[in-house]
């Protein structure tokens, strides 16, 4: 059970290609080439008009309206307008309460026991209960395509205590067992009934209004939503093909905003307002640890000191992007601060007691993904950077099928790569002798803090993976580089309390205003 869980959740490596909407390693993920007369005529088919009243996004084409069976990252986001979580994750990782109003942890029996706000109503005007609760997640579990069906596979099972008390019992004690109540909640009396009831009905800051199949949903402000209504009354959401099209749209000011990853969003900031978005996306240099050369630490610790990471996000990135020295992102509640500075001289002084000198240059092969663009250009950077050391990085560029193939099979000394973390802090895929990561890294010490860190507590979780950041720079697994950012891009007629998270980029909407 605990390495079935290292696997839901690491959601997915971006060493190769991911899915259709959401990839790092997209062949055109970061260039904009879309023909904008073409998204510009599409989009005028609709009747889009800006009001006082109402703003205008977009969305992928949604399956279904259905927050539990959905299996799309964009659609979940806009559903989040409609339907609520349990609890919310905040940027930096961590849970604060949403329709559960309190959370208990109990070790003793493996549990959490949960409160649910009594001021919550569906749109049809029933009060949230725990039996609307207790059905979301039996839904859940059977639906294992669901955007969060992961959340729910370590649940044993689930009961009421009262009206609005929920207690859920796990299979297995984990630390990041508060993150995976994140997952919206359905009203058992209008979806036992239809799995897709139109309208769909939830409890989130807005209400279905009407929907044009394959064209358009239109939403109208719930005035009973228990943050406070909402005091934009209207939002028109309009379906595209695709993230490049959305982009267009909004070039062409036809929609008021847009989450974006693109490698080049910084150019917004003098024609729109940018709210950052720190993401989970770490992107490191893998080493392969049956190499010999690489079995040195002295050698580990030059190929992580020899680069200035902010320089390279600075360049490829226009600034947009956090230097980190581990897998925890130093914009989340677990992270410590490491100073791992070193000065030139002292990079060539651990060269020499390594053994290598300008005559007998350290030289390594670095597996790249050609049809990754942006991890391409940002491999040129990195190896100049070596170079300016004496380091020698020969790159081996290669499609994407034959590099996730050689990653797999251990053929490589180093490889440019990347992963989408999950929200539910665990590393044990990552670092664990028994996970069969990557870079073929076993080290029981390592694993003894990996448990500890996943058993832990959550009011424990901080210090637990304090000492395995430690012991992460002790040891140099991987050449961490950077977290990605993302960002919300407004149109200058919004205005009001904007704090997108990475999994609600909507979060506080009610509180936006149109100036």
């Amino acid at each position: 059970m605990r390495k079935l869980l290292y696997l839901l959740f690491i959601i997915i490596p971006l060493v190769g290609c991911w899915s259709k909407n959401n990839s790092d390693d997209n062949i055109n993920s970061n260039m904009i080439f879309t023909n904008e007369n073409q998204v510009q005529s599409d989009l005028l088919l609709y009747d889009l008009v800006h009001s006082d009243d109402k703003i205008v996004l977009t969305s992928d084409i949604p399956l279904t309206l259905n927050p539990i069976i959905n299996s799309d990252a964009d659609v979940a986001q806009m559903l989040n307008l409609v339907f609520d979580t349990l609890v919310n994750i905040e940027p930096d990782g961590s849970v604060t309460p949403n329709l559960a109003k309190y959370y208990t942890v109990n070790e003793s029996d493996n549990s959490v026991t949960l409160v649910l706000d009594e001021n919550v109503l569906w749109h049809d005007g029933t009060p949230i209960s725990a039996d609307d609760v207790i059905y979301s997640i039996h839904l859940l579990k059977e639906s294992k395509n669901s955007f969060y069906y992961v959340n729910a596979q370590n649940i044993s099972y689930v009961t009421s205590l009262s009206p609005n008390t929920v207690k859920i019992f796990y299979t297995v004690p984990f630390s990041g067992v508060l993150q995976t109540l994140f997952f919206p909640i359905i009203p058992e009396h209008i979806y036992e009934k239809h799995s897709n009831p139109i309208p769909p009905v939830g409890s989130g800051p807005y209400k279905y209004l009407e929907e044009i199949s394959q064209k358009e949903l239109n939403l109208i402000r719930n005035p009973d939503y228990f943050n406070g209504s909402p005091i934009i009354e209207y939002i028109d959401i309009y379906y595209t093909p695709n993230h490049m099209a959305a982009l267009s749209a909004f070039d062409l000011g036809l929609i008021d905003a847009i989450y974006t990853e693109i490698m080049n969003w910084g150019k917004y900031e003098k024609v729109a307002n940018i709210h950052e978005v720190f993401t989970n996306k770490y992107e490191f240099i893998g080493m392969n640890f049956n190499n010999k050369v690489l079995n040195d630490y002295k050698v580990r610790q030059v190929l992580n000191y020899a680069l200035n990471k902010q320089q390279l996000i600075n360049i490829y990135y226009l600034g947009k992007g956090t230097v980190s020295e581990t897998p925890i992102s130093p914009n989340s509640y677990l992270y410590t601060q490491h100073d791992t500075t070193l000065d030139k001289d002292f990079i060539a002084a651990l060269l020499i007691q390594a053994g290598y000198t300008p005559d007998n240059p350290l030289k390594l092969r670095m597996l790249i993904n050609e049809d990754n663009i942006e991890r391409a250009l940002f491999a040129e950077g990195l190896i100049n950077m070596y170079a300016q050391h004496g380091i020698i990085i020969i790159p081996e560029y290669v499609d994407a099928n034959t590099f996730n193939r050689r990653v797999l099979d251990g053929e490589f000394e180093l490889f440019l790569g990347g992963y989408k973390f999950s929200y539910v802090p665990d590393l044990s895929f990552l670092l664990h002798s028994n996970s069969d990561n990557l870079v073929n890294y076993k080290n029981q010490e390592m694993d003894i803090l990996l448990d500890r860190a996943f058993t832990s507590n959550p009011d424990d979780m901080v210090s637990a993976y304090n000492h395995l950041q430690e012991y992460f720079i002790a040891q140099f697994p991987y050449i961490s580089l950077f977290f990605k950012s993302g960002a919300l891009i407004t149109s200058d007629r919004i205005h009001g309390v904007l704090s997108p998270a990475p999994l609600n980029i909507y979060k506080d909407i009610e509180l936006w205003y149109i100036k």
